[in-house]
């Protein structure tokens, strides 16, 4: 356990926590919601440090937060009740563009670093990898006919088909974070350049940011890094 902006914070793996933390310095930087009480989704949860920085921020939010890793979501969950957190609600589940149970990789265990875990067998599936069947959730049902402030998508390769899903909502949102993860191997799947038109086309202005950060995966990947080539872009969509 540690502390995070005042919180306490606990966590399965220590430099993907600390990874997590370096990032929030700068997120969501370019979006302020109209009004304390706005709801924020939260695709990819991981022990919640985005959850948390948006309850600094704005205490009134509510915020939905996905996360099917079990370890990843049980932090998670414990990270919402130690600090007496209202408004926040936990899925154990994959956002998808289906309902139903599917095929989980990576590194799935107590205290594993589980950045790059993914429903994508093509972004997740690695030598050393490891496989558990997770619950699936379609995002258009959570979001129903609600107004949603900010959408948080870092889904690990499965960007593309969960946009994709909610096309009819997107007018519903009003900004949007997503970050990208290509491969020359699923460019046929997921690709920046896909995503990007999609958005454009439901009215968002698109700033693509290529992620290079040395911490942007963790360093047990770098063989398959070098072999793959995989690249992270973020896309920071708003009206």
């Amino acid at each position: 356990m540690t502390r995070f902006r005042g919180y306490r914070l606990h966590y399965t793996d220590l430099q993907a926590m600390e990874s997590m933390c370096r990032e929030a310095d700068e997120f969501p930087a370019f979006f302020t919601p109209p009004s304390d009480d706005a709801l924020f989704i939260d695709c990819g949860a991981n022990i919640g440090v985005m959850m948390l920085e948006c309850k600094r921020r704005w205490p009134q939010a509510k915020i939905v937060c996905f996360e099917p890793d079990p370890f990843a979501f049980a932090a998670l969950q414990r990270n919402v009740d130690v600090n007496d957190l209202p408004g926040v609600r936990c899925i154990e589940a994959a956002v998808s563009d289906r309902e139903g149970q599917a095929t989980f990789y990576g590194a799935l265990a107590a205290t594993a670093d589980g950045r790059g875990n993914s429903l994508n067998a093509g972004w997740a599936q690695r030598p050393g990898s490891t496989t558990q069947t997770v619950a699936c959730r379609q995002l258009s049902k959570v979001i129903g006919d609600r107004q949603v402030d900010f959408l948080k998508l870092d889904i690990e390769g499965s960007e593309e088909a969960v946009l994709g899903e909610i096309t009819d909502q997107l007018p519903q949102i009003q900004a949007i974070y997503v970050e990208v993860h290509e491969t020359p191997a699923t460019l046929a799947e997921n690709s920046v350049e896909a995503i990007t038109q999609q958005l454009n086309a439901a009215g968002f202005t698109v700033d693509a940011q290529q992620r290079a950060y040395e911490f942007a995966l963790p360093p047990h990947l770098a063989q398959w890094q070098a072999a793959a080539r995989p690249t992270q872009t973020q896309l920071l969509c708003w009206r």
